[in-house]
């Protein structure tokens, strides 16, 4: 009788992705955006899993739809059709999946389509889960239930309260992004971009009345 043994998908530590980071050539300040981009889905991640967790699916079993956005850009959600989104019991986050993909997700943001770059190379490494957040981490439009975060979303609301280096809260983060479209021409970017603040800020409240604390008071701790 032949014996099968299952081999357990580890997800590279701070360490090894701070080592994919070097050897890639992502430029320092990018790599100081990584970490604070990880460290605060981080935080949150563990809070909700103080409160109990998630109901969303794990991650691998999480299908992405493209869709049709707004002038012409294309965006991702999650595909209803395949996926059992409310699954009715509460799972922790995984904060190890969510480290390493806050880490890796802007490893190649000096690149055009700098997600896609950064997913290959993530698959190449057989980092299949945290390729899978990275490539859709620019076009996501995460749930509006703080019930069912994933660990993409985890992500995507990391990157919405840090500017660079460092947390700072949507509103100034959102302030940067308006000046910096309106700076590259963009000039009728400012009404998308607060309506966008403003359908987070509704997710960040309900976050918040589940953690028992505000965000602000959470990255301070």
């Amino acid at each position: 009788m032949t014996k099968t043994t299952t081999t357990t998908y580890k997800h590279p530590d701070r360490e090894r992705c701070l080592q994919y980071l070097s050897v890639y050539g992502t430029p320092a300040h990018v790599i100081g955006h990584c970490k604070a981009v990880a460290d605060t889905a981080c935080r949150i991640g563990a809070a909700l899993n103080e409160a109990g967790g998630t109901k969303a699916p794990v991650i691998s079993l999480v299908e992405f739809e493209q869709f049709d956005k707004d002038n012409g850009f294309k965006g991702y959600r999650i595909d209803m059709a395949k996926t059992d989104l409310d699954t009715g019991v509460l799972r922790p986050l995984d904060i190890a999946l969510t480290e390493a993909a806050g880490l890796l997700h802007d490893m190649a943001r000096v690149e055009e389509n700098h997600w896609d770059v950064a997913a290959d190379y993530c698959l190449s490494q057989g980092l299949i889960e945290e390729a899978k957040i990275i490539r859709i981490h620019m076009q996501y439009e995460f749930t509006a239930d703080a019930w069912h975060l994933t660990e993409g979303d985890l992500i995507c609301i990391g990157d919405r309260l840090v500017l660079e280096d460092r947390y700072t809260g949507i509103d100034e983060r959102m302030d940067y992004i308006i000046a910096k479209a309106e700076r590259n021409g963009h000039m009728d970017a400012r009404a998308a971009i607060l309506k966008k603040k403003e359908e987070t800020k509704v997710l960040l409240h309900q976050l918040e009345e589940r953690i028992g604390m505000s965000l602000d008071d959470l990255m301070n701790k």
